[in-house]
């Protein structure tokens, strides 16, 4: 199957993102349908990508998503889990946050709570994972459908899967907390949720070339898919 390329300021598809004359000579193609470069990202270092990336720019997540081959993106959500799942695990400790530096000086443990303690992590990792599973069929069931009423080619599993690995990775954004802070602060994690969102509604709308309010259903009807999910099967764990 060949390699389908798009436009990066209106989602437009091309033929072809360059055509080469030599080793050192490129020639960007123009899109047909806006008459702008179709992909100027071609001929940029990585690190200009990664800053807009982190700029929220819609362009940068066309780049990466649509015309780049974004390999290992799988790996992504294994590290994902793991830090919501710490996060979660933190945030839901039975002590006070105020007890933390008393805790911390007791050098004797109740081995039955260090095992109780493991086994509520992994229940929590299961947890997390059957969010994020929710999460991502939500999104792509909604696309389908997105795609069916506007009569428009079928959004590859595989781009959508890459859309929410790329745009969930600013939950990364929590590990300064963990590594320099005693605890998680709630202003933190408020921060790094509304980032988040954003990136997610701008990485639906790269891949999908939807409107916003169309973009904005899928990423909320996705979230409470998943809260609703994972307080369910929160409530049967503990039960």
């Amino acid at each position: 199957m060949n390699k389908r390329y798009f436009c990066i300021n209106c989602g437009n598809e091309v033929k072809s993102l360059y055509r080469e004359y030599s080793t050192t000579v490129l020639k960007l193609t123009e899109c047909d349908n806006c008459k702008n470069i179709a992909d100027k990202y071609v001929e940029y270092d990585t690190v200009i990508v990664v800053i807009d990336l982190l700029l929220l720019r819609i362009m940068a997540y066309r780049h990466i998503l649509l015309n780049s081959e974004f390999k290992n993106y799988w790996k992504l959500p294994i590290g994902l889990i793991v830090l919501e799942t710490y996060m979660t695990w933190i945030l839901t400790k039975e002590f006070p946050l105020e007890r933390h530096k008393e805790i911390s000086n007791i050098t004797s443990f109740d081995e039955a709570d260090i095992y109780l303690d493991d086994i509520k992590f992994y229940e929590m990792s299961l947890n997390t994972t059957l969010g994020f599973l929710s999460y991502l069929g939500v999104n792509y069931s909604l696309s389908i459908i997105y795609s069916y009423l506007r009569k428009r080619g079928i959004i590859n599993f595989t781009t959508i899967c890459k859309s929410v690995c790329l745009s969930s990775s600013a939950t990364f954004l929590i590990l300064p907390s963990l590594i320099w802070d005693t605890y998680i602060n709630e202003f933190h994690i408020l921060f790094v949720s509304l980032y988040t969102t954003l990136s997610q509604l701008l990485a639906h709308r790269a891949v999908s070339n939807s409107e916003k309010i169309w973009s904005l259903i899928v990423i909320f009807s996705s979230h409470i898919v998943k809260m609703y999910i994972m307080n369910t099967t929160h409530t049967k764990l503990i039960s």
